[in-house]
């Protein structure tokens, strides 16, 4: 079983919070690691996709919460299919005040669960599971977060040269999914038609009521989404491709967002105010799946028939930096930028005492002037803060770049796997 890096600061926030929660999408690893935890621990464990235990739940949320937790810390599988608990939790907590009392997972973001009203706010940590970062399938050590915040950001003991190509497009168009990675090609779309057809499907219902008639919009909407990954969010054009209100256009994102399946990404700007009002660009949570929903394999990837791949190769990028950002000692929030002439940098992070990153992805290996320009207006515009300006590329080699009086840096897309 591969270890997840989150499971050291789980089982720490579990000594110093009277709740904690994982959550992220289906398949994530959410329950794995929960039941590794729940024994570690001597905790008892219950799954609302147990019938019986989901129905006694439904039935009498405040009985059984009291019940299960009376004796015992608790462990809780996929408490959004049952959001009444969270009140009798939130009382529980109260009542008993014990550290480490229960551990939930979840499939849906409960913050954006109109059905929850409690936010058990100053006394649950909640953190994110995502798909295994290629940092945990190949057990390396380094967090990409906290490496490029660090002062030798460019100094890797990598052999670059020794990955190949296919190794890293393998990575991209397999994505994360622990019980997906690894599999054949034929199996692999099997597995993401049913995720998509029943786990999506069965999981809408816990965040909205949505008709069963929308199910197929919602499919035609993921597809739509995954060939506009990095791109800025257009309502109504995407209205138009599939025939819907642009308004529904948007709850529906919002949905897919509360799963874990996509993610805005917003605009950054210096002016906070400016942030709220700027188009989001959309990235899938994991690029797997947007490849899948794209039909990009290995194959015509290296054959260089899929058009897409640099697309998908900035949703990886993406995808990598959100997992380790949930594992990372550097707290950061991602952005992207875009200034009034259209330059562009795909990435901003921004950490809590205001330093920034800005990465620009290229997958070819060859760079350009050009490749920079976006970086450049940006530095241009961090006076007083601390700044890097990093393209990630197709090559082997970390390079300086300069332009103007701004030093810049070229650091290989194969750091991430």
């Amino acid at each position: 079983m591969i270890e997840r890096k989150l499971e050291k600061i789980i089982l720490e926030m579990l000594e110093n919070f009277r709740v904690v929660s994982i959550n992220g999408p289906r398949q994530s690893g959410k329950t794995t690691l929960q039941k590794l935890i729940a024994k570690n621990k001597n905790m008892d464990y219950y799954t609302f996709d147990d019938v019986d235990i989901y129905n006694t739940a439904k039935l009498d949320p405040k009985g059984f919460i009291d019940f299960i937790s009376k004796n015992s810390s608790v462990a809780i599988d996929e408490v959004q299919m049952v959001p009444e608990v969270i009140s009798s939790i939130k009382m529980t907590v109260d009542e008993q005040n014990k550290k480490g009392h229960f551990l939930l997972t979840g499939s849906s973001d409960m913050f954006k669960n109109s059905q929850i009203k409690e936010s058990l706010a100053g006394r649950m940590a909640t953190f994110n599971l995502y798909p295994l970062s290629y940092g945990e399938i190949n057990k390396k050590d380094l967090n990409i977060i906290d490496k490029l915040f660090s002062d030798d950001f460019n100094n890797y003991k990598t052999d670059f040269e020794a990955i190949s190509k296919k190794d890293f497009i393998s990575a991209v168009v397999d994505g994360g999914y622990p019980e997906v990675y690894s599999l054949p090609t034929k199996a692999k779309k099997a597995w993401y038609d049913f995720y998509i057809k029943a786990r999506i499907a069965k999981d809408i219902a816990t965040i909205e009521n949505v008709q069963a008639s929308s199910l197929s919009l919602l499919t035609k909407l993921l597809r739509v989404l995954a060939s506009q990954v990095g791109s800025l969010v257009n309502y109504s054009k995407i209205s138009k491709d599939i025939g819907i209100a642009d308004k529904t256009i948007a709850k529906y994102i919002d949905i897919l967002e509360a799963l874990y399946i996509v993610k805005l990404v917003p605009a950054y700007s210096r002016n906070i105010k400016k942030r709220v009002i700027k188009s989001p660009k959309v990235h899938f949570i994991d690029s797997g799946l947007a490849s899948f929903l794209l039909n990009a394999s290995l194959e015509n990837s290296m054959l260089g028939k899929n058009k897409y791949i640099g697309s998908l190769v900035e949703t990886f990028v993406y995808s990598e930096l959100i997992k380790h950002k949930a594992y990372s000692k550097t707290d950061v929030e991602i952005f992207h930028y875009r200034d009034l002439t259209q330059k562009e940098v795909d990435f901003v992070l921004e950490s809590s005492f205001g330093d920034i990153v800005a990465i620009e992805v290229k997958s070819g290996r060859n760079l350009k002037n050009e490749n920079f320009n976006g970086l450049l207006s940006l530095a241009k515009d961090m006076k007083n803060i601390d700044f890097k300006g990093i393209v990630f590329y197709g090559g082997d080699k970390v390079l300086p770049y300069k332009l103007e009086d701004f030093q810049f840096w070229a650091i290989p897309l194969k750091v991430l796997i």
